[in-house]
């Protein structure tokens, strides 16, 4: 036992060493496109649904732990939902989403880093489209799902940091796996579950650091 707990001991205690005088914090913004999708169970529409293209933009917030970690903090407006090609069947889901994610960052020459956390979003408003009632709100529709309110995930993703002006320039990609049951079930929708995919680009400005 003792093997591990020394080493681990070790690393513990220059994290908190590092994370003295390593302590930055940032704010900015961010916004791109969304490939969205879903994991979806149907008996009347195909369960191989199409890709909606889409977008999110929003706030964001990072305070640094130490040299090599940091947490991040988001809020998003955000499309989500899925299309059917030639059909013509779609779901179209606004989102407020609130990534709370750790960074895992490697300090080199372009800062390359990786993401991972849980999401939570909060619906905003619904489109369904299916073929026989066409575009309608999603609490009108008979056929299509109905979604709950909300949506939870968890994202992961990657991306680089490059300084640019009095800030750093962030170029990600993100994947978001919801876990939530969106659809309401009904005789024609059993489950849908949102998977999406970010292509996204941020600004962060250093706002303050702590004393070193």
């Amino acid at each position: 036992m003792r093997r591990f707990t020394l080493p681990l001991l070790a690393v513990l205690i220059a994290v908190a060493a590092d994370s003295a005088h390593a302590q930055e914090f940032f704010v900015g913004a961010r916004g791109g496109v969304n490939l969205a999708t879903s994991d979806f169970d149907s008996d009347v529409f195909s369960e191989d649904v199409g890709t909606l293209t889409a977008y999110h933009f929003g706030l964001l917030a990072s305070v640094g732990i130490s040299r090599y970690f940091s947490m991040q903090t988001e809020v998003w407006y955000s499309r989500k939902g899925f299309a059917e090609g030639s059909s013509g069947v779609s779901l179209k889901v606004n989102y407020v989403e609130m990534p709370l994610l750790l960074v895992i960052k490697l300090p080199t020459r372009l800062s390359p880093h990786l993401y991972v956390g849980p999401v939570l979003a909060l619906e905003s408003g619904c489109k369904a489209t299916t073929l026989n009632e066409g575009e309608v709100d999603c609490e009108d529709t008979e056929e299509g799902p109905r979604p709950r309110g909300s949506d939870s995930g968890v994202m992961f993703g990657g991306g680089v940091t490059l300084p640019l002006g009095p800030g750093s320039l962030l170029l990600d990609a993100f994947f978001n796996m919801g876990l939530t049951n969106l659809s309401e079930t009904t005789d024609y929708v059993e489950s849908v579950r949102t998977r999406t995919t970010y292509l996204s680009a941020g600004f962060l400005i250093p706002f303050g650091r702590s004393a070193r």
